[in-house]
């Protein structure tokens, strides 16, 4: 009975023990663990501004062909993303009337060069006339009674003469106003087949074989120019050999950029490493958003885009506008910013025992880092970020 009853109350014993060390792990009004503030240490490094902006990747320049004079499509030479020449065949439009305009003209022309040849006959068969009317005139002699009648037929010809070369003359001019006639419409039908105004690949095709080309001729527009875009064309041609990005910079930021800055371009569409470029142009004036939003557009050209690019594709900017080498870094949130050009950090000066605050000066913040001019140097330890539990707040020692 008394070996039973032992046991029992050992179990009991138990119980209680393992309840009361739930109770010291669970107890809400126990003292919480003690906490260790992440810390990181002072370097040399280089601190770089930037300012930000999108936009869409394009080519250096685009150009819009279109005829000049309005016609029916009758053939279309190229297709979208096919690389032409300059010079090169791209569309046509119905000759016909072109043709009658030409033949017109070249009947014209070839009547006015026959006149002119008669006009220069005559001219020159009145001048020989004349010559030798003189001829006679001298060889008679004084008293020859055909003397004065030689006299009245070398002035005839001299009265004469001058009213042949004023033909030749109109005669000439009314050639040549005919070659000009020949020549424009010569132009006129050359004008029915659109040629490549530029090298480069055909990005689009505005028309089709039987619509009816508007006419207005070709038009040329340069990424970041900063001009109002051209109307589309009937076929458009981008030189892809050069590519830019104009992004829309905040006007807070806009007196910092200026040319020849550094840029990387991100590709939003894209896992590729960041594509170095150089600011090629700053916008005088504003573009203001239906939300009033004012930004300025900054032309970036890229340095050796990768062969996968494509033109649309956002592109996200980011211009160096400062630099500070070789200087004392911390990371920004490490810096609690006091004022202009101060701050204060919490040094660490033993390992364990409560950070100092101590103030600093600071200079350029950018790229996650903060530039520290006084106050820190580097090996120095700081605290920064959210304390995190710590299951050994270490010994008193120093800071290395």
């Amino acid at each position: 009975m008394s070996k039973k009853t032992w046991i029992i109350s050992g179990s009991c014993l138990t119980a209680v023990v393992v309840a009361a060390v739930i109770i010291a792990f669970t107890n809400p009004f126990a003292a919480p663990p003690v906490a260790k503030a992440a810390t990181v240490t002072a370097e040399v490094g280089t601190v770089t501004t930037v300012v930000s902006g999108k936009g869409a990747i394009a080519a250096a320049a685009t150009s819009n062909a279109s005829f000049v004079k309005p016609g029916t499509i009758t053939g279309i030479a190229v297709t979208v993303g096919q690389t032409v020449a300059v010079g090169q065949d791209l569309a046509t439009t119905d000759p016909a009337d072109a043709d009658r305009e030409l033949n017109k003209a070249q009947s014209a022309l070839s009547a006015a060069e026959s006149a002119l040849e008669n006009a220069r006959s005559s001219y020159w068969t009145a001048s020989k006339a004349l010559d030798s009317a003189r001829a006679a005139f001298a060889a008679a002699p004084a008293d020859a009674p055909e003397r004065a009648t030689l006299g009245d037929a070398v002035r005839e010809q001299e009265i004469s003469l001058p009213s042949r070369d004023t033909e030749v003359v109109a005669a000439a001019k009314t050639r040549d106003d005919a070659a000009a006639e020949v020549a424009a419409a010569q132009a006129a039908r050359d004008q029915t087949v659109l040629k490549a105004p530029m090298a480069g690949v055909v990005t689009a095709i505005n028309g089709t074989v039987g619509s009816v080309a508007s006419g207005g001729g070709s038009s040329s527009d340069s990424a970041g120019s900063g001009s109002e875009k051209p109307p589309a064309g009937l076929i458009t041609i981008s030189d892809v050999s050069a590519l830019r990005v104009t992004a829309s910079i905040p006007e807070a930021d806009i007196a910092k950029v200026v040319l020849q800055q550094t840029a990387v371009v991100a590709l939003a569409a894209s896992g590729d490493a960041p594509i170095s470029g150089t600011v090629i142009s700053v916008a005088p004036t504003p573009q203001t958003t239906t939300e009033g939003v004012v930004t300025y557009a900054v032309t970036i050209q890229l340095i050796d885009p990768p062969a996968g690019i494509k033109l649309g594709q956002t592109g996200f900017v980011s211009i160096a506008t400062a630099e500070a080498a070789d200087v004392v870094t911390l990371p920004s949130e490490a810096v609690k910013l006091t004022a202009p050009g101060e701050g204060t950090v919490q040094l660490v000066v033993k390992k364990g025992a409560p950070a100092k605050t101590v103030k600093v000066k600071t200079g350029l913040t950018g790229n996650g880092l903060a530039e520290i001019t006084d106050g820190v140097s580097a090996g120095d330890v700081v605290e920064i970020g959210s304390a995190t539990p710590s299951e050994d707040p270490g010994t008193e020692e120093p800071v290395s």
